[in-house]
C-alpha cells in the first residue's frame, strides 16, 4: 500500500510539472492579434481543441461520431472516409461499458469486434485477428497500454479502422493485423466536478471522480482529472480486483498552434483473475467439450495474482507554418512494471471435468518510447486538391522478461465444483534483460479530392526498418514497405461507394536454432497482412448502414521441406473472408439502435505439405452479431438492451465443436435532483438469463469463460 501511495504521488507531481508547462507555454507564446490563420479542419487524433463551445457532431442514435478520426489522415465525414471505420462516444461509453469486459462492452458493439478473453486479458479480434493492448493507440499515439485490465474512466471515446491500416497509423512495435483501436483521452470542456459511486456486482465497489477547468484568455488552457478506486472480490468467487488509478489531461489552443499532454498512472492487484482453459484431447481424456461450468466459479487459487503499475505519457503538438502548411510532433512513454506475477491456467483432463493447473512465476518489466514529427498541408494540380501528409516516427523498447525457476506449484480440480488450495509462499523476481528494439518508421500518404470532393483517392506508402538486440547475441535488422490504395465516390449525398488495398508487417522473426532447421538462426523477413474491402454506406432516413466485404490474407512461418532438410520461411498462409453489416439510428424520436452482424470464413490456405489445405481455423465463429438499444419514455427515464451473439466455431483442429451462445443485458437510467445537485442512477444486469457458456478465443483450442449475472448500481453526482 505504501508503494501505492508514493506512486500515486509521483503521478500528482508529473501532473503539477505540467501544469507548469503550461504556464510556461503562456509565457513564450503570445495569442496572434494580426497575420492570423485559422486552424485546418483535419487534425491528427488526440490534438482537436477541447473548447468548451465546441459540440461533437453525432449520427443518428447519438452513439458514433459523424467525423472519426483516420489515423494519421485525421478526422473525416464518415462518409468520406475510404474504410470502415466507427468512433464511439462519451454517451456509448456511459451506456454499454461493462464491469466484467470494461471498454470492450463498447468496441464490441461494431460487428468486426469480438471479445476473445475474460477480466483478466482484455483482448479482442478484429475480422478474426487478436489485438491486445499493446497494439491499441492512445491520441494517436501507439505502444501506451498494457494487455491485461483496462482502466477506462479517463477515455472520452474509442474508435475501431476494421481491417491491416499501418499505412495510415503511426508505426507500432506490436502490429494490429486485423484493425487499430484508438483511445482518446477526456479534455476540460468546461468547469466541472463529478463524482460517480458504482456497485459493481459481488463485493466490489467503485469511486470515481472527475474534475475539469478551463481558464485563461479564451479558455486557452483546460486541465481534467479523472480519478478512480476500484476494491473487492467480483461476482466471481475468489476472483478480486484492486485498482487505483489517476490520469490528468492539459490542453491548450490558439490561433496558430494546439497541444495536448495526458499523463497517466495505474495500479492493480488482480487476484485469480479468470482468462482461459485447456483441454488434454485425446481418447482417454477428452472426448467431447464437456459442458460449460458454473461461471460464478474461478478456477484458480485464490492467491494467484498479477500486479503491475503503468506509467504514460502522451504528448501531441501542431503548429500552423503558413495557410497551407501545419508541422505536427506525437511523443509517448509509458513504462509497465508487472512485478507480481503468479498465475496459470486450467487444462482439463477427461470428460468428467478433472484438471491440473500450474503455477509460475513470469515478471515482465517493460519501457516504451515513441516520437513522430511531420508535416501536413494541401495544394492544388488544376481542378483537383491534394491533402498530404509526410512523417517519420521512431519506437525504442526494452524488455525484461523471465520466468523464476526457483519457484512451481501444481494443483488438481475439477470444474464441476468449488475448489480451494493452500497458499505456497510467493516469490518475487526481478526479471531479466531480454531485449532492446529499435524500430524507425515513415509514412508518405495522399488524398487527391476532385467534382467537388465527391470522388476521393488516397494513395500512400509507408516503411520501416527493425533493429532487433537479444540480451548476450548479435543485433539483426529488417525493413519492409506496404502500400495504400483507396477510393471513395459519393453518388449521390446520402450513398458513398468505397474500396481500398491496405497492408501491414510487423518486425520480423528469426528461426529456431533448437529444432532442428537447415536455416537456424535466419532472420526472416517480416510477414504481410494485405487486406482487399469494397463496401457502401447508405444514410435513410434516420439510419447509416455500412455493407462491407473483405479478404484478408495473413503471411505466416511455415515448415518446408527440400529433400531431407527442413527449413522455416515466410510461405504459409490464412485467408479471412468476411462481410459486414453495420448500423446506426433512430426509430421515431424514442428509440436509438446500434448494431450489426458479420459472416467470417477463416481458413488455412498454405500449410506445410498442403496438410491442412482448406481447414477452419480454430476458435473462428461463422456469425456474429451484436444490437444495443436505448428507449427514451421520458427527458429523464431511459431504458437500456444489448444483445451479443457468438456462433458456433471448432476447436482441436476442427475435431471439436463449441456451440454458440446469446447473451442479454437489461438496465434503466433516470435522472433526478438532489436538492440542487443534478444526479444520474444507473442499474444494469447483465447475462440475464444466468447463461453457462464457453467462448472461442481464435486460432486456439483452448476456451475462455465469461462473466455471470451481474448485477451493477452506480450514482453520478454533477456537484
Amino acid at each position: 500500500m505504501e508503494m501505492t501511495k508514493r506512486k500515486l504521488m509521483c503521478a500528482i507531481a508529473l501532473a503539477t510539472v505540467g501544469s507548469v508547462w503550461m504556464g510556461a507555454a503562456s509565457a513564450t507564446e503570445k495569442t496572434a492579434e494580426i497575420d492570423s490563420y485559422e486552424l485546418a479542419p483535419v487534425t491528427v487524433e488526440g490534438e482537436r481543441p477541447a473548447a468548451a463551445a465546441e459540440e461533437e457532431e453525432t449520427l443518428p442514435g447519438g452513439f458514433v461520431s459523424s467525423k472519426p478520426s483516420v489515423g494519421l489522415l485525421g478526422s473525416q465525414d464518415v462518409m468520406d472516409a475510404p474504410f470502415t471505420v466507427t468512433a464511439f462516444n462519451q454517451k456509448t461509453m456511459k451506456t454499454f461499458a461493462s464491469p466484467s469486459d470494461g471498454v470492450n462492452g463498447v468496441l464490441s458493439l461494431h460487428p468486426s469486434v469480438r471479445v476473445l478473453t475474460s477480466h483478466l486479458y482484455q483482448d479482442i479480434a478484429i475480422r478474426g485477428f487478436r489485438i491486445t493492448g499493446h497494439s491499441e493507440y492512445v491520441n494517436g499515439i501507439p505502444g501506451l497500454l498494457g494487455q491485461m485490465n483496462l482502466p477506462h474512466y479517463w477515455v472520452d471515446s474509442v474508435s475501431v479502422i476494421s481491417g491491416p491500416n499501418l499505412g495510415v497509423s503511426g508505426t507500432t512495435l506490436s502490429e494490429a493485423v486485423g484493425g487499430t483501436v484508438n483511445y482518446v483521452s477526456k479534455k476540460a470542456e468546461r468547469d466541472a466536478v463529478e463524482a460517480r459511486l458504482s456497485y459493481l456486482g459481488g463485493h466490489s465497489v467503485e469511486e470515481a471522480v472527475d474534475v475539469s477547468n478551463r481558464f485563461g484568455k479564451d479558455d486557452r488552457y483546460g486541465v481534467r482529472i479523472t480519478a478512480t478506486n476500484t476494491h473487492g472480490e467480483t461476482a466471481i468467487k475468489h476472483e478480486e480486483l484492486k485498482r487505483q488509478n489517476i490520469f490528468v489531461n492539459l490542453d491548450q489552443h490558439t490561433e496558430k498552434s494546439r497541444t495536448n499532454l495526458l499523463l497517466g498512472y495505474n495500479h492493480t492487484k488482480h487476484n485469480a483473475g479468470p482468462m482461459r482453459i485447456g483441454f488434454k484431447f485425446g481418447s482417454a481424456n477428452v472426448t467431447g467439450l464437456p459442458s460449460a461450468p458454473d461461471l460464478s466459479r474461478s478456477y484458480k487459487p485464490a492467491w494467484s495474482y498479477n500486479e503491475y503499475d503503468n506509467i504514460i505519457a502522451a504528448l501531441n503538438h501542431e503548429q500552423k507554418l503558413g495557410a497551407h502548411l501545419t508541422a505536427f510532433l506525437n511523443a509517448g512513454y509509458h513504462h509497465e512494471n508487472w512485478y507480481g506475477y503468479v498465475d496459470g491456467s486450467p487444462t482439463v483432463q477427461n470428460d468428467s471435468g478433472d484438471f491440473t493447473i500450474s503455477m509460475s512465476n513470469y515478471p515482465l518489466d517493460l519501457t516504451r518510447t515513441y516520437v513522430g514529427v511531420g508535416l501536413r498541408g494541401d495544394f492544388r494540380t488544376g481542378m483537383v486538391r491534394h491533402d498530404y501528409i509526410v512523417g517519420m516516427d521512431q519506437n525504442w523498447m526494452h524488455y525484461y522478461i523471465g520466468n523464476n525457476p526457483a519457484f512451481s506449484w501444481s494443483g488438481t480440480g475439477n470444474i464441476y465444483r468449488d475448489n480451494t488450495w493452500a497458499s505456497p509462499e510467493i516469490p518475487h523476481l526481478k526479471p531479466p534483460h531480454s531485449r532492446n528494439t529499435q524500430l524507425t518508421g515513415w509514412h508518405v500518404v495522399d488524398t487527391m479530392k476532385a467534382f467537388d470532393d465527391r470522388l476521393q483517392v488516397t494513395v500512400g506508402i509507408h516503411g520501416h526498418s527493425v533493429k532487433l538486440s537479444p540480451a548476450g547475441k548479435s543485433s539483426t535488422k529488417t525493413d519492409a514497405i506496404s502500400p495504400t490504395v483507396a477510393v471513395n465516390y459519393r453518388v449521390a449525398p446520402n450513398v458513398t461507394v468505397y474500396a481500398n488495398h491496405t497492408e501491414s508487417f510487423g518486425l520480423g522473426s528469426t528461426v529456431s536454432t533448437t529444432s532442428g532447421y537447415a536455416n537456424a538462426g535466419e532472420m526472416l523477413d517480416p510477414s504481410k497482412t494485405k487486406q482487399n474491402e469494397i463496401g457502401v454506406k447508405m444514410q435513410t432516413g434516420e439510419f447509416l448502414n455500412t455493407f462491407s466485404y473483405f479478404e484478408i490474407r495473413q503471411a505466416n512461418a511455415i515448415d518446408v521441406y527440400e529433400g531431407t532438410q527442413k527449413y522455416r520461411r515466410i510461405d504459409g498462409e490464412q485467408k479471412n473472408k468476411g462481410a459486414e453489416w453495420a448500423f446506426t439510428g433512430t426509430i421515431g424520436k424514442k428509440l436509438e439502435l446500434i448494431g450489426g452482424f458479420t459472416y467470417l470464413d477463416v481458413r488455412q490456405s498454405k500449410t506445410a505439405r498442403g496438410t491442412n489445405d482448406g481447414k477452419r481455423v480454430d476458435g473462428m465463429p461463422y456469425w456474429t452479431g451484436t444490437l444495443g438499444m436505448v428507449y427514451r419514455p421520458t427527458t429523464d427515464w431511459s431504458l437500456i438492451a444489448r444483445m451479443n451473439y457468438v456462433g458456433d466455431s471448432v476447436i482441436n483442429g476442427g475435431a471439436i465443436p463449441v456451440p454458440s451462445h446469446t447473451l442479454f443485458d437489461l438496465g434503466a437510467t433516470y435522472r433526478t435532483t438532489m436538492g440542487r445537485t443534478p444526479v444520474t442512477l444507473s442499474a444494469m444486469v447483465y447475462n440475464v438469463t444466468g447463461k453457462d457458456y464457453w467462448n472461442p478465443r481464435g486460432d486456439s483450442s483452448s476456451l475462455a469463460l465469461g462473466a455471470p449475472r451481474t448485477f451493477t448500481f452506480s450514482a453520478n453526482f454533477e456537484i
